[in-house]
Formats: structure tokens, C-alpha cells, sequence
């Protein structure tokens, strides 16, 4: 018998969704956003998908490594980052657009990680 994503899994997945779906809508104005807004809605489809219970690992395990691997072509940005850039909704540089990327990946390639984890726990095999 199939176990089931827990109460408390499926508000996350539901609050992930919204947020990724939020975070592909304000993409319109960034320098490259159909990139963006390709992530941003892939991740929030896959947590809908757990949301309504379709815990799909491969497709949340590729994600969270094409994320990952994407977020360590920029993690360099990270270093030295003004703190300025993280603590607007407006951006106030063009040198604060990596930065800001990067910590979206981060939380792109982990939520996909968590996801495809929960997802063998659930299932019981890859």
C-alpha cells in the first residue's frame, strides 16, 4: 500500500508553488526572463503536483540537479555580495542581479531535492 505526503508536506508544497509561481511572474522585467520564468514555473508545477499527491522523483531529482549545477556557475557571485541586494524587493544594482539568482537557485534545487527524497519515502523505491 502506497503511503501518502503527510498534512504538513502538502501546505509546504502548497506554499512552495505559490511562491515559485510568484517568483516566475516578477521575472517579466529581469535582463534574460524566459530562463527564469521556465525555473520558476517548472518548480512550482512540480510542487503542485505533490500538492495533489504525484510525488514524481525523476523529474524533481533532474531539477534539483539542473539547479544545482546551474547555481554553481554563479555561487561566486555570492561572495561579497552587498548585503543591499537581498534586502529589497527592488533591485538597487545591476551587480545585485547574481546574487539574488543564486539564492533563488538554491532554493529552486533544494526544494526539488526535498521533494524527490519524500517522494522514494513515499513510493518506497526510485
Amino acid at each position: 500500500m502506497q503511503k501518502k505526503l503527510s498534512a504538513r508536506m502538502r501546505i509546504f508544497a502548497s506554499l512552495f508553488a505559490f511562491l515559485f509561481l510568484v517568483g516566475a511572474i516578477v521575472q517579466w522585467n529581469d535582463p534574460d526572463p524566459y530562463l527564469w520564468i521556465a525555473a520558476y514555473a517548472v518548480a512550482s508545477s512540480l510542487s503542485v503536483a505533490a500538492l495533489l499527491g504525484h510525488v514524481v522523483i525523476m523529474p524533481n531529482a533532474v531539477a534539483a540537479m539542473v539547479f544545482g549545477v546551474w547555481f554553481v556557475t554563479i555561487a561566486a557571485s555570492l561572495m561579497g555580495a552587498p548585503s543591499e541586494a537581498f534586502t529589497s524587493f527592488k533591485m538597487q544594482a545591476a551587480s545585485h542581479e547574481e546574487p539574488r539568482e543564486a539564492v533563488g537557485l538554491v532554493l529552486l534545487s533544494g526544494w526539488s531535492a526535498i521533494l524527490a527524497i519524500k517522494g522514494v519515502r513515499v513510493k518506497g523505491k526510485i
